[in-house]
């Protein structure tokens, strides 16, 4: 063997490697890990418990979890641990009235009963959501998703609404209940952690 095919294959094991050891390295690092951490540290329950942490959609992190009185908690973070939202859920803050926002199952007349199509349910959510806001003027949704909510906790879908130059976040259900609402603006400040 000559000793130019040599260097040449320890090159080519070289560059594996590396190759190997980043995308490792990769696939180890939790982009919600800084959000995840600074959601924790700042609930005054502690111990503060992740239920799970998903990405918002816009570059930031939603993280749910529970306090130390097994209250569930939604927390809007983003990659440098700043929160801009921390909720305690209370119950349904339309108290009910969104089940007007719900279609009905069948439309019927005297001689037909017609079967409607099932409704998405993200977009129930969303008219929770706006149904929820406080403003007048025109609401534009940014963006929404699944809130990663499940098994234990009823899920339902996360909505960000922009408005006369404000960000707000909405978590509602599909049977349009709100569950959290909160103005995004500058990032909180916990010198007083939650109480």
């Amino acid at each position: 063997m000559s000793s130019r095919h040599v260097s040449l294959g320890a090159g080519l094991v070289v560059l594996a490697l590396s190759a190997f050891a980043a995308i490792g390295a990769g696939a180890e690092a939790d982009p919600h890990a800084v959000a995840v951490k600074a959601c924790t540290t700042a609930n005054g329950h502690q111990p503060a418990s992740v239920v799970i942490a998903i990405d918002d959609g816009r570059g930031g992190s939603l993280v749910w979890l529970t306090d130390s009185e097994a209250n569930l908690w939604f927390c809007s973070a983003d990659a440098a641990g700043k929160i801009y939202a921390y909720v305690v859920m209370t119950g349904d803050l339309l108290q009910g009235a969104g089940s007007v926002l719900v279609p009905d199952e069948t439309f019927s007349d005297d001689e037909y009963a017609v079967p409607q199509p099932d409704p998405n349910p993200l977009d129930i959510a969303e008219l929770a959501c706006k149904a929820y806001f406080p403003g007048n003027d025109p609401a534009k949704v940014i963006a929404r998703g699944l809130d990663g909510l499940g098994e234990n906790f009823v899920a339902g879908y996360f909505v960000f609404i922009e408005s006369g130059g404000h960000t707000y976040l909405c978590d509602a259900t599909a049977d349009a209940q709100v569950w959290a609402f909160a103005e995004i603006g500058a990032p909180l400040s916990f010198t007083n952690p939650v109480g």
